[in-house]
């Protein structure tokens, strides 16, 4: 069964690649996301489908890093699978997943950063890294 793993940031309209490393066991990515103060935000969306774009299961996020400044809300709903350019089959599919929310402390402004992992094919590892501005 082919799976297609989504990991998608909906705080910006691109990716920001320019701060990942990879090793043969795990991939991290840095993504910026810009959040207002005591507001939920939507941060990353997370979907696992098989070749015919149904649903497998719910993704697995493990918190790595709590923020600082606020809290991070990991919920099951629909999602929209993204494939970040590379044109796949399940592209812009809706179907059940993860998605992640970050809300800051009432009336904080700065900066602020969780890590979340998930597991991937094959056994190998994805991190994203949020680092969040947190806006008036």
């Amino acid at each position: 069964m082919k799976n297609i793993f989504t990991y998608s940031i909906l705080a910006a309209a691109a990716i920001s690649l320019s701060n990942c490393t990879t090793t043969s066991a795990s991939k991290r990515e840095s993504h910026p996301v810009t959040a207002r103060s005591g507001e939920k935000k939507l941060v990353f969306e997370n979907v696992q489908l098989d070749g015919d774009c149904e649903f497998v299961a719910y993704p697995n996020i493990d918190i790595v890093e709590q923020p600082k400044h606020g809290r991070i809300d990991i919920l099951h709903q629909l999602v929209v699978a993204n494939s970040h350019g590379k044109k796949m089959k399940c592209d812009k599919a809706k179907a059940n997943g993860v998605a992640v929310y970050y809300t800051s402390q009432p009336g904080y402004v700065g900066s602020d950063m969780f890590v979340l992992r998930s597991p991937v094919e094959h056994g190998r590892l994805e991190e994203g890294v949020a680092d969040v501005k947190v806006i008036k």
